[in-house]
């Protein structure tokens, strides 16, 4: 198995030649590491009388994710990007259409983001089929230019010339 690190370090791991403690140890550590991070937006400071419950539903809606085999998949208000180019798009166009809401501009400039994201993200899943069309429409449009097209240099307009009287 190739492990990338950081840096552009990438170790090639036999998982043979750990023994079972090892094993589970790295699958705790792995399994407690994505779950921490699909809670991590849950915060005292942007829903103070909520956010275990909304950290627990957030833990549990990732490990369900990972039961049905989904690696990334989006949660809302969460910090991380959806790694497939549509569901970025869609993100994108549900971003730009709650950023007028007034609960964006009632937000302290410390909770817009999160608050940015929240409402992108439910926005997104309630009207994720209109968004996907758009979206996917949008995906095939700029992968088709991905090259730019050759600009071609305007060449001065003739004119008439006038006739000497």
């Amino acid at each position: 198995m190739l492990v990338a690190i950081g840096k552009g370090i990438e170790l090639e791991v036999d998982m043979t030649k750990f023994n079972t403690e090892i094993h589970e140890h790295i699958l705790r550590t792995g399994l407690r590491n994505l779950l921490m991070d699909a809670h991590a937006s849950a915060t005292a400071k942007a829903d103070p009388d909520n956010y275990i419950k909304r950290s627990r539903e957030m833990a549990e809606k990732k490990l369900v994710s990972l039961y049905a085999g989904v690696v990334r998949a989006q949660t809302i208000g969460g910090p991380k990007t959806a790694s497939d180019p549509i569901s970025q798009v869609i993100m994108r166009l549900a971003r730009k259409a709650i950023v007028s809401r007034p609960e964006v501009a009632a937000a302290s400039k410390a909770d817009r983001l999160a608050t940015i994201n929240r409402l992108a993200g439910e926005y997104a899943k309630e009207h994720d089929a209109q968004l996907r069309s758009r979206a996917q429409k949008i995906v095939a449009l700029e992968n088709d230019q991905a090259e730019p097209a050759p600009v071609k240099k305007h060449e001065p307009m003739p004119t008439k010339k006038k006739k000497a009287a």
